[in-house]
């Protein structure tokens, strides 16, 4: 809870973003609006679009940060216009379409966040023909950087200040998408734009985007840095870039190369990313074309999956219940609409007490499966 407490204090006191938000929900939310605040965290998007007039706000949340916004939307007096739902907006029927849905998964990368996906599902479900989203699209930025403090994410693996058998996780973190704050003298190159995402349209399952840079200063070339340029509505615009006079304050999104190398004022880098989504892969290939070097990555080769992990996932794998799936069943199928919940633990772990070690994990289990699959 404390780290969700201290996520939603940063985006409620980013002044930057409010003021965006502010000004483009001003500026298309009209009186007798529903408005959709999808993936309303701290419910304060959606508390802005109640007083510029909105008829109903329709706010949803799939984390317990949603009680953050009920209690707020209360504390507003705007109870009587608001309506909550407690779930994954992809699972979600709602009792009516929005003339407006607003949303601020916009993540560190513009597309990190499942930003894409979740506006171009709910544009097909929930909003009236003619109907509104903000934000409208999504500019995606990179430049090739140097940084001697990320450069370290790296090399603290490797640099014996860990035992040697720890070594190779420097090769894991070179494989990881970091979060970084970073400044203009970072950057090795002027700034190229990769791609523009038109939010709300359908979203392919791959993408690639290509860029080139001129380093305008010798330096020694650590990775990539991304970050976004979002347009809200219009002219109303909010970045993260570590070039902007007013930006956010969110970090940018740091892609290391395993292996810094030195570059020369003039030199040419080239870049593809390539991102999975539904995955939540990203891969970053760096190419140094007058010294004939290639850096390749990618987040998959960053994940600790085990073997079975990764088998579990193949979708030609034949699908057979194991034995917390088959304890979820045994759970389930006591739920008659009669029974309370003490009364399932009692029953399963006097007719099963085979399923867990303790019956302080069978009541804990029982008490778990019951609380997502039973009740509104």
């Amino acid at each position: 809870m404390a780290k969700t407490l201290e996520e939603h204090y940063s985006y409620l006191a980013d002044k930057v973003k409010l003021a965006s938000y502010q000004a483009a929900i001003d500026k298309v939310v009209q009186p007798g609006h529903v408005v959709l605040d999808l993936g309303c965290g701290s419910g304060l998007l959606g508390l802005m679009a109640l007083r510029a007039g909105a008829r109903r706000v329709l706010f949803v949340e799939h984390g317990s940060v949603i009680e953050m916004a009920r209690q707020a939307v209360a504390n507003a007096g705007f109870t009587e216009k608001a309506a909550f739902f407690h779930t994954n907006s992809f699972e979600l029927d709602l009792p009516e379409r929005a003339d407006v849905i607003i949303c601020d998964h916009v993540g560190y990368f513009g597309f990190d966040y499942g930003v894409v996906e979740l506006l171009a599902d709910a544009k097909d479900r929930f909003l009236k023909p003619g109907g509104t989203l903000i934000p409208a699209k999504i500019e995606l930025k990179l430049a090739p950087i140097e940084s001697g403090e990320y450069r370290s994410l790296v090399d603290q693996w490797r640099n014996g200040s860990v035992p040697d058998e720890f070594a190779w996780v420097a090769s894991t973190s070179a494989n990881t998408k970091h979060s970084a704050n970073l400044e203009q003298e970072n950057l090795l190159a002027d700034p190229a734009t990769l791609t523009t995402i038109d939010l709300g349209a359908e979203s392919a399952p791959f993408h690639s985007w290509d860029a080139e840079f001129t380093c305008t200063r010798d330096g020694t070339l650590d990775g990539l840095a991304g970050w976004f340029e979002c347009t809200l509505i219009d002219d109303i615009v909010m970045t993260n870039s570590p070039t902007a006079q007013e930006c956010l304050a969110r970090p940018q999104a740091f892609l290391p190369l395993e292996t810094p190398t030195a570059i020369k004022a003039g030199e040419t880098v080239k870049a593809t990313v390539f991102a999975r989504p539904a995955d939540n892969v990203i891969g970053w290939v760096v190419t140094l074309p007058e010294t004939s070097t290639t850096f390749s990555h990618t987040t998959f080769n960053g994940m600790l999956l085990d073997k079975t992990a990764l088998t579990r996932s193949q979708p030609d794998r034949i699908a057979a219940l194991n034995d917390r799936g088959k304890a979820h069943q045994i759970v389930l199928s006591y739920c008659d609409g009669k029974r309370t919940v003490q009364e399932v633990q009692d029953l399963v772990q006097r007719e099963h007490p085979e399923l867990f070690p303790s019956a302080q994990a069978s009541a804990a289990f029982v008490v778990q499966t019951l609380s997502w699959n039973t009740g509104e």
